[in-house]
């Protein structure tokens, strides 16, 4: 499913200009996939910069299977510092 399509209608963002993001206020949590496309910068980047700089926690979730799923969220904060510390992703 598009995220376009999971996010409620109220909530919108976009890139305006370098390091300026827009989101709605009562937004608070972030998934990785949102924060990707906020930023620009690819999941895997965002991954290790968020380990490196402790930034954001991981929730758990269980699969079918039994097994664990890791699923980084972000804070507004979260969202700010990594906008400011990591470029956009050329590749």
């Amino acid at each position: 499913m598009p995220l376009q399509e999971r996010v409620p209608v109220g909530i919108r963002w976009r890139m305006e200009g370098k390091g300026v993001v827009k989101v709605k206020s009562s937004q608070k949590i972030f998934t990785d996939t949102e924060i990707a496309s906020l930023t620009g910068i690819c999941v895997e980047h965002l991954r290790s910069l968020a380990r490196s700089r402790h930034l954001g926690f991981i929730a758990r979730a269980a699969e079918v299977a039994g097994e664990q799923a890791d699923q980084w969220l972000f804070t507004l904060s979260d969202l700010m510092v990594l906008v400011m510390l990591h470029p956009r992703c050329q590749h």
